[in-house]
């Protein structure tokens, strides 16, 4: 509220100070007062080719920026897999930015149609900011995300709205609101400069012609209230969520849990020709010193790495329930959204919510239901992610990759408790990673360690 209060008053001032200017030279039909200025905008109003002129500026503004966005779209995609096609075309769009847009409108006068030069110029302007952001936001997509949302099978709808597209948002609207501040200022000179049949740059043109300068001023005027309303329009759009996307009816299906067989096993690194036959009802521990293969193996089991010899025997139809070394909650979903989300797919909202708050109130996180992970200590952050792989009732397997660090021995044993209470119902396979004597001691069925 204080910073509006501020805005207004600096505007305030400006017109005030506008205003005494104007009447210390009294010349107003070349430096017009403020009732003059408002005369000549109430005259605009009623006029037959005021709004057919905005509308015209205006639907070339959008025109522009969806064709840039389609385009940049595309082609940062490209550039985002492929870094030498980057290199290839980064100096061409070092010049789009560089030369200035008055040369681009020049040259276009010679060759083309003068109606269409505003958009081709807003494009050659937007294009190259739109592109090069993109393109910096798909690169740093964080694959973490990525291979969460691979392993709980998330559908594309919500992998793309609820991982993707929140961490390209940064930088698509800052592009967008750089690309539409240049592109807006464009597009006027264009129709200036051209001088379309209707827009705001080609009235403003007529008024300097006739040199009515409160009618130029007025339309000056217009052309600033609208930029901000684009401006305003972006800012919206950027603080929109969207809401994730449920089946309408439960699915029935189950995966029955099956044998995971790993013979002579080998990567390039960690794990070296291993063999073992993980079996259904059974809770497997995988202990070796850091660095020498567990996460690696967790990996090869759940498909993110290949081996390069030997082969794996597993069941990844129903996803593979996950706690990686890292919670990898997305920090702008709230604590049970982040359980919710793998069961999306499989339930309708309401048993979806049900099912994920009865685990988190089991992980002692009832009171953290709708705290962001900002807000979370490393512990608690931890245990939705417990909740987020127990609450995936589809898998038959659950890895778990040092699943009880950052919590206390209390919170530890009583997870453990009710993690080996829900195994023995299901018949799950459960593989878990792990330094502590304990954690073998009071939750491990078996031990498996690794050369």
């Amino acid at each position: 509220m204080k910073k509006k209060a501020i805005i207004l008053f600096s505007i305030l001032l400006i017109l005030a100070g506008w205003e005494v200017f104007a009447r210390i030279l009294n010349q107003p039909e070349l430096i017009p007062t403020l009732p003059r200025l408002f005369q000549a905008l109430a005259e605009l109003l009623f006029s037959k080719s005021f709004y057919l002129s905005i509308g015209a500026t205006v639907i070339r503004g959008i025109a522009g920026i969806l064709l840039s966005l389609v385009a940049a779209v595309g082609i940062s995609c490209l550039f985002a897999k492929y870094e030498l096609l980057y290199e290839l075309f980064r100096p061409v769009f070092i010049i789009m930015r560089s030369v200035p847009v008055i040369s681009f409108i020049l040259i276009a006068l010679i060759f083309l149609n003068p109606e269409s030069i505003p958009l081709m110029i807003a494009f050659l302007t937007m294009f190259p900011l739109l592109t090069e952001n993109l393109t910096n936001g798909i690169r740093n997509l964080r694959s973490g995300y990525t291979v969460m949302a691979s392993l709980f099978h998330i559908g594309r709808y919500n992998t793309f709205m609820q991982i993707t597209y929140p961490q390209l948002k940064p930088f698509l609207y800052s592009g967008l609101a750089s690309a539409a501040g240049f592109g807006w200022r464009a597009i006027i000179m264009g129709e200036v400069l051209s001088q379309c049949s209707f827009g705001i740059g080609s009235e403003m043109k007529r008024a300097q012609s006739f040199i009515a300068v409160p009618e130029l001023m007025a339309w000056t005027a217009v052309a600033v209230i609208i930029s901000f309303l684009f401006d305003k329009s972006i800012d919206w759009l950027s603080r929109q969520k969207t809401a994730i996307r449920y089946v309408s009816s439960m699915k029935e299906k189950r995966c029955i849990p099956s044998p995971i067989r790993l013979v002579d096993t080998g990567y390039k690194y960690g794990v070296s020709s291993f063999t073992y036959s993980f079996e259904p009802g059974k809770i497997y521990c995988i202990s070796a010193p850091s660095g020498t293969g567990k996460t690696t193996l967790l990996n090869l089991i759940n498909g993110t790495l290949m081996p390069i010899h030997g082969k794996i025997e597993i069941n990844r139809d129903c996803g593979l329930a996950s706690v990686f070394q890292e919670p990898e909650l997305l920090p702008w979903l709230t604590a049970i959204d982040n359980v919710v989300l793998p069961l999306s797919k499989v339930m309708p909202k309401e048993e979806a919510l049900r099912n994920a708050k009865l685990i988190l109130e089991e992980m002692q996180m009832g009171g953290f239901l709708f705290q962001y992970p900002k807000a979370l200590s490393y512990g608690q952050q931890q245990r939705v992610a417990l909740a987020r792989a127990l609450a995936y009732y589809p898998s038959p397997v659950i890895l778990m990759d040092e699943p009880f660090k950052g919590l206390d021995e209390a919170i530890r044993n009583h997870i453990i408790t009710y993690i080996k209470a829900k195994e023995r119902e299901s018949g799950q396979i459960i593989l878990f990673t792990s330094h502590s004597v304990d954690e073998q001691t009071l939750f491990a069925d078996e031990t498996v360690r690794l050369e």
